[in-house]
């Protein structure tokens, strides 16, 4: 009975965290990672200092930290990646599902029927609305 009381939890937490990352901006999804990194830290200092295994912890870290701080130094830099903007006019039309060289009303209907499915007001994401406004925008100049 536990164990079907701990999958339970596991498939409705997994489903929760699914479903807050499909709404959310890739920003907070960072955070939400970030939040749960530190609350992992945290809870693995504790055991350790219970353990009494803590000083051997800190030893490790300690020697891995010059190897971290030289990867988050010299990793490349982000790039075009889906939902950051600006757009080029190719990829506009791709996000609206268009062929290049729609008319302004096949622009505006596209626009209005992806908004009334990504719109955040109807459980849809926000960084997802925001390009294709940007995309429309473009497009419409």
């Amino acid at each position: 009975m536990a164990y079907l009381l701990l999958v339970i939890g596991i498939v409705l937490a997994v489903t929760g965290l699914y479903r807050y990352i499909l709404k959310s901006s890739p920003r907070q999804v960072k955070a939400l990672f970030l939040a749960v990194a530190a609350f992992g830290v945290g809870l693995a200092a504790f055991v350790f200092a219970l353990t009494g295994k803590l000083p051997a912890a800190i030893a490790i870290l300690a020697a891995l930290w010059p190897i971290a701080v030289s990867y988050l130094k010299n990793r490349p830099a982000p790039s075009s990646a889906p939902g950051n903007l600006p757009l080029t006019e190719k990829e506009a039309y791709e996000v609206l599902g268009l062929s290049q060289g729609a008319s302004p009303d096949d622009i505006r209907a596209a626009h209005l029927r992806l908004m009334k499915k990504v719109h955040p007001d109807q459980k849809g994401s926000d960084w997802l609305a925001k390009k294709i406004n940007a995309a429309r925008d473009l497009l419409l100049k």
